[in-house]
């Protein structure tokens, strides 16, 4: 079998191209401050002891509450935006509506 010019099919290098040409496929790691998602649990690690996430994580700790009433007005007029836009007439489960909403903030990513 012969080599491309990467070192190989099966090198990590190449592997990690083909995951990147895919996208984030099941993404599980999400940091909600800095609004960044990462492939695997070490680069969710790798982000959280970066400078800018300890960075972002102090200025949450000097006022709570301002980020959290943000995240959840937020959240709410999303939600109601796609319960009149999607489900207009038709009966759904809550979980139905969060789950789409959080797949469509993760696609604009």
């Amino acid at each position: 079998m012969a080599k491309d010019k990467h070192g190989g099919f099966l090198t990590p290098k190449a592997i990690s191209a083909r995951i990147k040409q895919k996208g984030l496929t099941r993404l599980r790691w999400y940091c909600q401050m800095c609004q960044k998602a990462c492939r695997d649990e070490n680069g969710f690690k790798c982000h959280c002891m970066s400078e800018s996430h300890r960075r972002m994580m102090g200025i949450f700790a000097n006022d709570p509450s301002k980020f959290m009433d943000d995240f959840s007005k937020e959240f709410e007029s999303e939600f109601m935006k796609l319960l009149r836009t999607r489900y207009r007439s038709m009966p759904v489960l809550n979980v139905f509506v969060v789950n789409n909403r959080c797949l469509d903030t993760l696609r604009a990513i």
